[in-house]
């Protein structure tokens, strides 16, 4: 088990690295970003979120779903609508938190749907760890099938690449918001941090949390569809009557679609 527990822990430092690589893209961008680009960066992280939390949340809770003998529909859309109702709780509480702290001079410049799509994607960020942690431990616990540690690597990988465009989208919009870089990237890095701790957990309560991946997978899918409808897409529209809004949405999903299916 404690093998499994190891490797559990190298493949999620491992996407955690992923993800701050894709925050210090925000060394490269200016300080002061204009309307219209504002309105692109918004539209590309609501299309990374929307194609993460299709290909990388719903359809594989679907499909564990399946394996275990549970009616994937009922089960997923029961996540789904928990996470939604989870995310509707928490910005009721934001949305007080959120003018208290402006009232007392204690938030700058920071948005609340900057705050709701951190609190998101970190959120979705628990299921991921906790898949590689289970693949691991599962590929560990059967030896002989070299099948399941190739997949647990396969998998991997693919989380980690697919973290890149999730932690530029978590820094630039910080950067949005005039956060100074560092912080920024900071900030955009520790979004992951999440999944080397579940990812280590996961593998030494494999037989326990195996059978709550699939409703944890959709619960994640809600959340950030949520601050996708709720926050990021009229507020991207709102910024700049242009179309960077939908064009940065494009180009995000088809970035998260295609790292999700290929990989």
């Amino acid at each position: 088990m404690m093998g499994g527990v190891l490797y559990a822990l190298v493949g999620t430092l491992f996407t955690f690295g992923i993800t701050t690589l894709g925050a210090a893209s925000v060394f490269f961008m200016k300080q002061e970003i204009n309307e219209k680009i504002q309105s692109v960066f918004l539209g590309f992280a609501a299309g990374v979120m929307v194609a993460a939390s299709i290909w990388s949340l719903l359809t594989p809770g679907m499909e564990q779903a399946q394996q275990l003998g549970q009616i994937s529909w009922l089960v997923c859309s029961v996540g789904f609508v928990l996470g939604v109702i989870l995310l509707y709780a928490t910005d009721s509480v934001f949305q007080k938190m959120y003018y208290r702290l402006q009232q007392n001079h204690q938030l700058k410049k920071c948005r609340k749907s900057t705050l709701m799509m951190l609190f998101a994607i970190t959120m979705h960020n628990i299921p991921e760890g906790m898949a590689v942690g289970i693949a691991f431990a599962a590929a560990k616990s059967a030896l002989e099938n070299i099948g399941l540690l190739s997949g647990a690597i396969a998998l991997t990988v693919g989380i980690g690449i697919q973290n890149f465009p999730e932690g530029t989208a978590v820094s630039l919009s910080l950067i949005r918001d005039e956060m100074e870089k560092k912080s920024a990237f900071l900030i955009g890095s520790l979004s992951a941090v999440v999944e080397p701790i579940f990812g280590v957990l996961s593998a030494l309560l494999y037989g326990a949390v195996l059978s709550w991946m699939p409703l944890l997978l959709a619960f994640a899918s809600g959340a950030m569809i949520y601050v996708v409808v709720q926050e990021l897409i009229p507020e991207a529209h709102f910024c700049s009557e242009s179309k960077g809004g939908t064009t940065g949405f494009v180009v995000g999903f088809l970035i998260m679609m295609i790292l999700d299916v290929a990989l």
